[in-house]
């Protein structure tokens, strides 16, 4: 299934023997299950982790993996990245492969809470995921990306973010999911009927169809099917008023093939590149489409309404 703008949750033993199915009913489509936390010893495999696996793909949903990291220094995130490779051995997540890093008292605790210490940690085992062939990604809160993690390390992967409120403050076009509530949610109920509290996230991406089409998590290249970077909805006919950042009418296709026609049109995001074709209007979308309107003497105010569309595409 295609998991761009559908919500999900994130489980571990914590939720004890969860029922996926009600999980489902409710609207949840995929699961991000912990696998376990630290080092790459058995007694810190997550004691749900294989049970939650067979009842996600029992029901077809697609299922990721999440590493609660205690690592303090290189060797650590090392041992961390063999756990992860040891508990997913035989296994095809269709989503992300993330690294947890929130435990803030830790860091401080062993003096590895700076940007220099945690970038190097984080990014070891970023590096060694990606080496196993798995899809990576950092699970942290906006204060982590903003003020501990070096550009480079934020930018090497997809980012799940931890902000438990009404919209993400990160809007970059690597986010690829929000954990928008947990105990505290601002936007519905903190919990589902029939299986309690539970930690809530809006996904960004269709990862099932990327990480097939690239070969990661186990896949063989090219098995995800229809390309997922939006191809598809440039050859049809696309009815909408308005598209934006905010409010309006903004959906990841028409988001996608904005970015597929700027990206054609060679105008580029903020970051001097070509626009991810993510669906996701970020601020490299928003300076892009800024650009275009100037240049077509247009107001330049990152609203792709019915002047800048027909200018974009020639459409009525």
């Amino acid at each position: 299934m295609n998991t761009t703008n559908k919500k999900g949750v994130d489980i571990s033993y914590a939720n004890g023997n969860i029922d996926l199915d009600k999980v489902k009913a409710a609207g949840y489509d995929f699961v991000m299950i912990r696998c376990g936390y630290g080092s790459d010893i058995r007694s810190q495999d997550d004691a749900q982790f294989e049970n939650n696996v067979r009842k996600a793909e029992a029901i077809g949903m697609p299922w990721g993996v999440y590493l609660y990291s205690y690592a303090v220094n290189t060797d650590q995130a090392r041992s961390e990245v063999e756990h992860v490779k040891r508990l997913l051995k035989g296994k095809k997540p269709t989503m992300p492969v993330a690294l947890d890093v929130e435990d803030t008292v830790w860091y401080q605790k062993y003096g590895c809470y700076n940007r220099a210490a945690l970038s190097s940690i984080v990014g070891t085992f970023i590096s060694g995921i990606k080496a196993a062939g798995f899809y990576p990604m950092i699970y942290t809160g906006y204060y982590e990306i903003r003020d501990y993690l070096t550009a480079d390390v934020v930018n090497s992967c997809d980012i799940w973010l931890a902000e438990w409120g009404r919209y993400p403050d990160y809007s970059a076009s690597n986010l690829g999911m929000w954990q928008y509530g947990g105990e505290t949610n601002l936007i519905e109920s903190n919990s589902i009927s029939g299986v309690g509290v539970i930690d809530k996230d809006k996904c960004y991406k269709d990862y099932p169809t990327i990480i097939k089409n690239g070969g990661y998590n186990g896949w063989a290249k090219g098995s995800g099917g229809g390309s997922s970077d939006g191809t598809k909805e440039v050859t049809c006919t696309l009815k909408f008023n308005y598209l934006a950042r905010s409010g309006y009418t903004s959906t990841g296709a028409q988001v996608r093939t904005a970015q597929i026609l700027l990206n054609g049109n060679g105008y580029k995001g903020a970051d001097g590149s070509a626009l991810e074709v993510d669906g996701i209007f970020g601020v490299n979308t928003d300076h892009a489409v800024k650009k275009f309107q100037s240049a077509k003497d247009l107001t330049s105010d990152g609203i792709i309404g019915p002047a800048t569309w027909k200018k974009l595409t020639g459409a009525n």
